[in-house]
């Protein structure tokens, strides 16, 4: 075989590893329409294309760098014709696949160099392709079990994009200055290998650590912006509240002095019992210490009753009215809500039931509210997640999370054979 058709082997073998790591990092995005009949045809155009490729036409370092760029760039194009999305992000995807490829590849070497390897390679030539394709499936699976199911590419903004792509194909751009320059020293190979592993392992581990700071700067936001937008809500509540209070206890004394002075005159009224029990439903489930906590236990319990739900709620404690009642508004608000639409998914009429209970323990208030739910809750941080929350536990447990943390108390959150538990400690 000659050595232009075993170079053109081996363009086609690096196109081939090249896809496969990229395909990796691909998993989120939408794909297009016809997808398996466009992708296997743009993988055939293309590896006719790469065959065409020789990469020891010349010894020009330069050249055959970018000769692996061409390679690099038909991948992404091939990808850009096969998924939807943002552009960058599919390229930025792609080169995280280069940079997994380029790990195994320098894996592979650092293998090939133990003697070992030396003396199984002049048994057959098999060895050499067992050992590459054992090494690239490992490293392939380490780096998707570690990097690529945990975020998705597509929300990654432009900056961060850019820069991956920049410290990848820098990495590979001096990996092949070093290798094309080698001296043939085994420890100096070794040493290039360990570099370039480090670089390419760097440039994954900071685009997984800048998506995850993004990701808990964009969720801080949005709770901001779910408080900053309840604020208005909460002044609503705040003078609800004190209305109803007027209201009630004037319709109490009204009430009193109709009675009163029926039985003075000895007048024969109407029972006014069914009045009276109307007002009391305004007054609150329970005494927290807090005005507008407690309407809204009383309000939660009147939109469960809408929805088939058994609301449940206790205080033992007055404690909470030293807090700032719109936190208190929210955290409650969300911890209900979310309960009530877990409670909501479950179809045995016995089990749509929230619990609430608050207790002072010493120099704290603790908080306990459960619900029955169906289906499954994924937990992350020991938080539920926001995708796998249909049930309701997402976004609302975070921001509750940031409350506690702001009062200095304490939270965990747990399932339990089909019941989901929230626990609040708050200093008092």
């Amino acid at each position: 075989m000659s050595e232009s058709l075993i170079s053109s082997f081996t363009s086609v073998g690096y196109y081939l590893e090249i896809l496969i790591a990229e395909f990796l990092f691909l998993k989120t995005f939408e794909k297009r329409n016809h997808f398996f009949l466009r992708f296997p045809a743009l993988i055939i155009a293309s590896i006719i294309i790469v065959f065409r490729v020789d990469l020891s036409s010349t010894s020009s370092t330069f050249i055959r760098f970018f000769m692996l760029l061409m390679i690099i760039g038909i991948s992404i194009c091939v990808y850009l014709f096969s998924f939807k999305g943002n552009s960058f992000s599919i390229i930025s995807s792609c080169i995280g696949g280069v940079a997994t490829q380029h790990i195994a590849n320098k894996f592979t070497v650092l293998f090939s160099l133990t003697p070992l390897a030396k003396r199984l390679y002049s048994i057959s030539y098999f060895y050499p392709i067992i050992l590459e394709i054992a090494v690239f499936t490992a490293v392939y699976l380490a780096v998707y079990f570690l990097v690529a199911q945990n975020f998705h590419f597509e929300k990654n903004s432009i900056r961060l994009n850019v820069l991956s792509i920049t410290i990848v194909i820098t990495c590979i751009g001096v990996n092949r200055l070093i290798a094309d320059h080698n001296v043939f020293n085994t420890y100096y190979e070794a040493a290039s290998c360990i570099y370039a592993i480090i670089c390419c392992a760097l440039a994954l581990a900071m685009q997984l650590y800048l998506y995850k700071w993004q990701e808990e700067k964009t969720e801080s936001l949005v709770i901001k912006g779910l408080l900053s937008a309840s604020e208005k809500q909460y002044e609503q509540w705040k003078a609800m509240v004190q209305f109803t209070n007027i209201q009630t206890h004037d319709l109490k004394h009204m009430l009193d002095r109709i009675e009163r002075l029926a039985s003075d005159n000895k007048l024969d009224i109407p029972d006014l019992s069914p009045i009276r029990d109307s007002i009391e439903g305004f007054s609150p489930l329970v005494k927290t210490g807090n005005d507008v906590l407690d309407v809204l236990l009383r309000n939660m319990s009147t939109l469960c009753k809408q929805q088939n739900i058994r609301f449940n709620c206790v205080s033992y404690t007055d404690s909470l009215g030293a807090y700032d009642s719109m936190s208190l508004y929210f955290l409650f608000a969300n911890a209900i809500d979310n309960a009530r639409a877990g409670a909501d998914t479950v179809t045995d009429p016995d089990k749509r039931v929230i619990d609430v209970s608050l207790k002072k323990f010493g120099d704290s208030v603790t908080i306990h509210i459960w619900n029955y739910f169906e289906g499954e809750i994924v937990f992350e941080d020991r938080l539920p997640v926001r995708e796998n929350s249909e049930g309701g536990h997402g976004f609302g447990v975070k921001s509750i999370k940031m409350l506690v943390d702001k009062f200095e108390g304490a939270m965990n959150a747990y399932a339990e054979e089909n019941v989901f538990h929230l626990n609040i400690i708050l200093p008092i």
